[in-house]
C-alpha cells in the first residue's frame, strides 16, 4: 500500500509540474486594441490617417447588418478597432478614384478563440461572395494561429490584397486597395508583432 501511495503521489506531482510549466495561452482584452492597431504614425508614404473613420468600434458600428450583429454577439464579440489611410490630400474629404491607394486595418477581440475564428471565416466569405471580384486565395505570411490571403479586384476594378489572420481570441485584418501587396504584408507584420508583444498570459 505504501508503495502504491508513493507511485500515485509521484504521478500527481509530475502532472502538476507539467501543467504549471506548460506555456500559457496568450489572451487579449479590449484595452489592448489601441496598442496593436495601425496608428497615424504608421501611414505609408503619401497617405494620411482618417481619424473620422478610425478608432474603437462597438458591436453596432462593427456589424454591417442585424443578422451579422446577432452572429457577432454569439461569437463573443467585445470590441473592434479600425484604421483608415487615404491619399494625404484627401484626408479631410474629396473624391477617390480606383487608382488611389487605400489601406484599412481592423482588429477585433472576442471572448473565445472559436468565436474569433468563426467571425474571421464569415468576413472572408463575405468578401469572396459579395464585395470582391475574381478572388483567388494566395499564400499568406506565417503569422497567427490561422492566416489567409485574398487577391482580387473591387467593383471599380481596383486591385485588392487582403490579409486576415487570427491570434488566439483576436482577429486582425489589413487590406490594401491599389496598394503594393508587399507593403500590405509589411503592415500586417507590424500589427502582428504588436499583438505578440501585447498579449497577456492566461491559463
Amino acid at each position: 500500500m505504501n508503495g502504491r501511495r508513493s507511485t500515485l503521489l509521484l504521478v500527481t506531482i509530475v502532472v502538476t509540474v507539467v501543467a504549471c510549466s506548460a506555456p500559457s495561452t496568450p489572451r487579449y482584452h479590449p484595452s489592448d486594441l489601441a496598442a496593436i492597431e495601425l496608428r497615424p504614425a504608421d501611414a505609408p508614404k503619401g497617405l494620411g490617417y482618417v481619424a473620422q473613420f478610425s478608432g474603437d468600434q462597438d458591436l453596432n458600428a462593427f456589424a454591417r447588418d442585424d443578422a451579422e450583429r446577432a452572429r457577432l454577439a454569439e461569437d463573443g464579440f467585445e470590441l473592434g478597432n479600425g484604421a483608415l489611410f487615404v491619399p494625404a490630400d484627401r484626408v479631410a474629404g474629396g473624391h477617390l478614384t480606383a487608382r488611389d491607394p487605400i489601406v484599412q486595418g481592423t482588429v477585433a477581440v472576442f471572448a473565445r478563440d472559436e468565436g474569433a475564428s468563426a467571425s474571421l471565416g464569415r468576413f472572408l466569405d463575405d468578401l469572396r461572395s459579395r464585395q470582391l471580384r475574381g478572388t483567388t486565395d494566395g499564400t499568406p505570411p506565417a503569422i497567427g494561429d490561422e492566416s489567409y490571403r485574398l487577391d482580387a479586384t473591387n467593383t471599380d476594378g481596383a486591385t485588392v490584397t487582403v490579409l486576415g489572420w487570427r491570434r488566439a481570441n483576436l482577429v486582425l485584418v489589413v487590406i490594401g486597395t491599389s496598394f503594393a501587396p508587399a507593403s500590405v504584408e509589411r503592415l500586417a507584420g507590424l500589427v502582428d508583432r504588436r499583438a505578440l508583444s501585447t498579449a497577456s498570459p492566461s491559463g
